[in-house]
């Protein structure tokens, strides 16, 4: 196991190295000038050619390359090119923020996609499956920034039960003492509870637009899972043998489960990579409005910095499903053992003789 487990670490680095190289060539390769877009456009040939300099542009492809290889692999992601500030430290001063909404938004989409998915599968072919399945048709074909817009509409607009979507905190609210330069990490730390209790309180329509987005995907994942295990030999063997509905939605849920873990991490890199879309409508100071704005100036720094950490997110949420599917798993964890065993050298067994008549 630990050899399986190293193994697809070293993977894992090699992928890194790998998505390092296709930012750093991508961003490299985009159309425009950096220096151009600090400057304005009737920058003149020398002023650009003095910008270009001090942002290291002027150097070979390759001579750049190797430099931001070695910065990236020692935590250097370099300086924003409009701000100068470090882009490690804007990324974990803001990924808190992010965090704020996010988590609560995932588990809320795993629990409705769970119960909803579940029951649709239980009443397969049923008005409560059809009900299901059209709310999860609209849901999946309705635009993330779309279903925040009519959350606000309804919740802001119309019933006054939610805040204004200004940020994290009010032009009343006083904002903690700055220690870590994310809000909610401040507040927590300098026991501002009244301060955190504006942020959640703010945090409550980005976390149900979250939760319902990727709720239909989850759910249609439920369902699709348990309707394949409910119909198979064994879950009509164990009906059959008169065990109640829990254990045999214990036992039904328990095949599945290698493949609803894998799709949590995928919606989890998904909901992070599109943070950007919640942050804009409701003008929250987290990682993808930052990004976003980068990428929108031109900010090469910023916008390869975005993309090494939500890459390398990824990267460490597969390889701990991996090690945590093999490691629950029996018949996974089989295959491995048996996988990384050498064969032994046994003496080929003689065929037994089968009299006649």
């Amino acid at each position: 196991m630990i050899r399986y487990i190293l193994s697809r670490i070293v993977i894992a680095f090699l992928l890194l190295l790998g998505l390092i190289t296709l930012s750093f060539g991508l961003v490299s390769l985009l159309p425009g000038n950096p220096a151009i877009a600090l400057l304005g456009e009737y920058a003149t040939p020398t002023d650009i050619a003095r910008i270009n300099a001090q942002l290291g542009l002027d150097k070979p492809f390759w001579e750049r390359y190797l430099d931001y290889i070695g910065r990236t692999l020692s935590g250097d992601l370099g300086n924003s090119f409009f701000t100068g500030s470090p882009v490690s430290s804007e990324i974990w001063t803001r990924l808190p923020n992010t965090l704020v909404y996010l988590v609560p938004g995932l588990l809320l989409a795993l629990l409705i996609g769970m119960g909803m998915g579940t029951w649709a599968a239980y009443r397969y072919g049923r008005g409560a499956d059809r009900a299901f399945t059209a709310g999860v048709s609209v849901l999946m074909a309705m635009p993330e920034f779309v279903l925040a817009l009519l959350l606000l509409f309804i919740f802001y607009q119309q019933l006054h039960l939610a805040p204004a979507p200004l940020g994290m905190l009010s032009s009343s609210d006083i904002p903690p003492p700055r220690v870590t330069g994310s809000l909610a990490l401040d507040a927590v730390i300098a026991g501002h509870w009244g301060t955190m209790q504006s942020i959640l309180s703010r945090a409550v329509l980005p976390i149900i637009t979250m939760g319902l987005f990727f709720a239909a995907p989850f759910g249609k994942t439920v369902r699709t899972g348990l309707l394949q295990v409910l119909n198979s030999p064994q879950i009509e063997f164990a009906r059959a043998c008169g065990l109640r509905p829990l254990q045999v939605f214990r036992y039904a849920l328990s095949d599945v489960r290698g493949a609803l873990m894998t799709y949590m991490v995928l919606l989890f890199a998904a909901a992070l990579s599109g943070a950007a879309i919640i942050e804009s409508v409701f003008s929250w100071p987290g990682v993808g409005g930052w990004s976003l704005d980068g990428v929108l100036k031109g900010d090469v720094p910023v916008i390869q910095g975005f993309v090494l950490i939500m890459g390398a997110t990824s990267l460490l949420g597969y390889v701990l499903l991996d090690a945590l599917i093999t490691l629950m798993d029996p018949r996974t964890r089989n295959n491995v053992i048996r996988g990384v065993k050498r064969p032994s050298k046994l003496r080929p067994v003689a065929e037994p003789v089968v009299q006649q008549g």
